[in-house]
């Protein structure tokens, strides 16, 4: 781990420590991938709001992102595929 990356990951707060374990870190920003962008949530976001911002659905956002497991239940600065 570099010094950057260890200061990164003291600097996380609580919430997001509980959401970096299980091998998904919710934070980090995703690698490129065809045909998709990645979309950082923000404050007042929901599924809902983003699918309509996008021309998608729930189900769409879900099946693009499998790490939601929950629709309900999404995170601000979490990093999302939206197909482009």
């Amino acid at each position: 781990m570099t010094e950057f990356e260890h200061i990164n990951a003291v600097e996380l707060n609580a919430e997001e420590m509980n959401q970096a374990v299980g091998g998904v870190n919710r934070y980090k920003a995703l690698p490129p991938k065809d045909g998709f962008f990645a979309y950082k949530v923000a404050k007042g976001d929901t599924l809902g709001k983003i699918a309509r911002e996008n021309g998608c659905t729930v189900r769409d956002l879900m099946a693009w992102n499998p790490k939601i497991t929950n629709a309900n239940q999404i995170y601000v600065n979490e990093f999302l595929y939206i197909r482009g």
